[in-house]
């Protein structure tokens, strides 16, 4: 299904809720509300239901019947938060790092070894009891909806949808390539087979199945039979001397441990992984591994967004001269512009790839 950006829609910072809205064009006068709110907004049966519910639909500023007749001119507002309903985490008063935020989305800057939702065994401290309280302190009437996941050990960006109409879109684009996410990680390359070839700008393709590994519960392996799995990365900087590469990756798609996986099958871990490479020092207590960037399309109105994240010092401090403020500096920014053509790795995987296009191709 296409996702509607909406012809006429906008979003107003102004609205106290994440909201769509719609002015009648000619072409609506004379129909039903439900007809704009399906072809239009693209909101169905689940959604539709719940903002009946919950009174979140207007007209010219009055809640209405989905069966009204339009007119050109009028105006229409969907209250997306009354389709919410209250978390049952009880809030915390945490210092959230907010690297972005609008009317649709919030995106925080995850800390290594945060936990993100309540567990058995992390019941306090969590993100997810961090944005409640967050969302009260700042009067924001929103639902909590991660669109990604990120490991426990992993740091960076972690978006954050207001509604799950939001979501809904926004995980529809990860599958039509709109929206994309770029990792950025440190790796250990003294037992690489071919470390005497990596360079900065060495791109490699890693196309291998995902399983669990059935004698953990945590762990995942590689698998022929696994569910597949694509990662690109390009080598950003080497240190020959302390056998460390830094290193850029994206999915074409995001199965559990991905990126720690498929490296580690390689001989290129990350540094810090205590789970695929007991052995890699460095790190401390986590494997150097951040979510840096994300593009997509704003859901509700349809503009282009893209968010950086500085890395953690851990990283920065590997590669000191490659960070300025925790962000690529100058060249190394350029790296990663360099990258997002069709058999680049700031794209979802073409329907053709072609291995011969990158330094390393491995299919497994």
């Amino acid at each position: 299904m296409d996702i509607p950006t909406g012809v006429n829609t906008h979003t107003d910072s102004r609205f106290p809720a994440p909201a769509l809205h719609y002015i009648c064009g000619p072409e609506d006068n004379g129909g039903v509300l439900l007809n704009v709110l399906r072809d239009k907004l693209g909101i169905f049966t689940t959604t539709l239901r719940r903002l009946k519910s919950g009174n979140g639909i207007f007209l010219n500023g009055q809640p209405v019947h989905v069966r009204e007749k339009l007119k050109a001119g009028d105006r229409v507002d969907i209250d997306l938060s009354a389709a919410e309903t209250p978390s049952e985490i009880p809030p915390e008063p945490l210092e959230l790092d907010v690297v972005f935020e609008n009317a649709g989305v919030l995106a925080v800057n995850k800390p290594a070894n945060s936990v993100v939702h309540p567990t058995c065994f992390h019941w306090e401290n969590t993100i997810a009891a961090g944005i409640v309280n967050y969302y009260r302190a700042h009067g924001i009437n929103a639902g909590m909806h991660f669109v990604n996941r990120l490991d426990l050990g992993t740091s960076g960006l972690l978006l954050c949808a207001k509604a799950g109409l939001i979501q809904e879109r926004l995980k529809l684009q990860a599958e039509t390539g709109q929206y994309t996410k770029l990792y950025l990680g440190v790796l250990d390359t003294a037992r690489f087979s071919q470390k005497n070839a990596l360079k900065r700008g060495f791109r490699g393709l890693i196309e291998a199945g995902i399983s669990r590994d059935t004698r953990s519960i945590i762990k995942r392996r590689i698998d022929p039979q696994g569910k597949p799995a694509v990662t690109f990365f390009k080598i950003l900087e080497i240190d020959t001397a302390a056998d460390k590469a830094l290193a850029a990756f994206s999915l074409a798609t995001g199965r559990t441990h991905q990126i720690r996986v498929h490296l580690s099958g390689i001989g290129l871990p990350l540094t810090g992984d205590s789970l695929y490479a007991p052995d890699c020092e460095g790190g401390d207590t986590h494997q150097l591994l951040h979510q840096y960037k994300t593009k997509f399309t704003d859901p509700l109105d349809g503009a282009p967004v893209t968010i950086e994240c500085p890395v953690i010092k851990e990283i920065s401090d590997v590669f000191p001269a490659v960070f300025h403020g925790g962000l690529l500096a100058g060249a190394y920014a350029g790296l990663i512009d360099d990258i997002s053509s069709r058999a680049g790795i700031d794209v979802a995987l073409p329907d053709h790839v072609d291995g011969a296009l990158f330094d390393l191709h491995v299919r497994l």
